[in-house]
C-alpha cells in the first residue's frame, strides 16, 4: 500500500471522529436547552399570574351574576304576587262599585234599632235603664272599610236636645262598597222615651286610593232627611 494512501485514510477516520463529537455536543446541548425547567422563567411566571388573576376574577364574577340572577328571580316574583293582588283587588273594586250611589253621604243611615235593655225589661226595673241604639250604615265611600262612626243625638218631642254626645261605632271590620255594617253604643236613660235618636255626623277609615296598605280617614255630615227613630 502507498503511503500517501494510508495518510488520507487516517486523516478521513481523524475527521469522522470529530465530527461524531462535534454532533453528540450539538445533539445533547440543544436537548439540554429543551429540557430547561419553564417555570423558572420570567415570562413563565408572568404568565401564570397573570392566568390566576383571571380565573380569581371569573369565579367572583359568576358569584355576583349567580347572586344578582337570584335578585332578579325574586324580584320577578315580588311583582308577578303584587300584580296578582293588584287585580284581585281591582275585580273587587269593579264588582262593588256600582254600589256607590252619588249624592249620598259615605256612610247612609239604612235603619236604626234603639234597642232596650233586656235584662230591665225581664226584671221590671228596680235599676238604671240603658238602650243600645244600633245603627245599620251602608258602606258608600268606594272603598273598602274598616271602621265606622256615628254621631248622634237624643232629641225630646218638643224639640229640645237631650243628649247631643251619642256615638256609635265598629272597628277592626271589612266592609266592600255597597254592603253594611252595624254601629252600636250603650246609652243611660234620662227621660229618653218618645224622644227621637237623629244621627248628626260620620266618620269611616277606608283603604287609602293613594298609598297601598295604607288607610285614612274621611268624615261628613247628614242632612235633615236622614233617617231617624222613636225611642219607645
Amino acid at each position: 500500500m502507498r503511503e500517501g494512501s494510508r495518510f488520507w485514510r487516517i486523516v478521513g477516520m481523524i475527521v469522522a471522529v470529530i465530527a461524531a463529537v462535534t454532533l453528540t455536543f450539538g445533539v445533547a446541548f440543544a436537548i439540554g436547552r429543551a429540557t430547561k425547567d419553564p417555570t423558572t422563567d420570567q415570562t413563565y411566571l408572568a404568565l401564570a399570574a397573570q392566568t390566576k388573576k383571571v380565573k380569581g376574577e371569573t369565579a367572583e364574577n359568576r358569584k355576583k351574576t349567580k347572586d344578582l340572577t337570584e335578585q332578579r328571580d325574586d324580584l320577578r316574583a315580588k311583582v308577578v304576587e303584587q300584580q296578582k293582588k293588584l287585580d284581585e283587588d281591582k275585580k273587587l273594586y269593579q264588582q262593588y262599585a256600582a254600589d256607590v250611589q252619588a249624592g249620598q253621604p259615605g256612610l247612609i243611615v239604612e235603619s236604626i234599632s234603639p234597642d232596650i235593655d233586656p235584662w230591665y225589661t225581664e226584671l221590671g226595673g228596680g235599676f238604671d235603664l240603658y238602650y243600645y241604639p244600633k245603627i245599620t250604615v251602608r258602606n258608600n265611600t268606594g272603598h273598602v272599610m274598616y271602621g265606622a262612626y256615628v254621631d248622634y243625638q237624643i232629641i225630646g218631642k218638643d224639640g229640645t236636645i237631650l243628649d247631643g254626645d251619642g256615638h256609635a261605632y265598629a272597628s277592626n271590620i271589612v266592609v266592600y262598597p255597597g254592603k253594611t255594617v252595624v254601629v252600636d253604643d250603650m246609652l243611660k236613660d234620662a227621660g229618653f222615651p218618645g224622644a227621637t235618636i237623629r244621627p248628626t255626623k260620620y266618620e269611616a277609615t277606608i283603604a287609602s286610593p293613594k298609598y297601598p296598605n295604607s288607610t285614612e280617614g274621611i268624615d261628613g255630615q247628614y242632612t235633615d232627611d236622614v233617617k231617624t227613630a222613636v225611642i219607645p
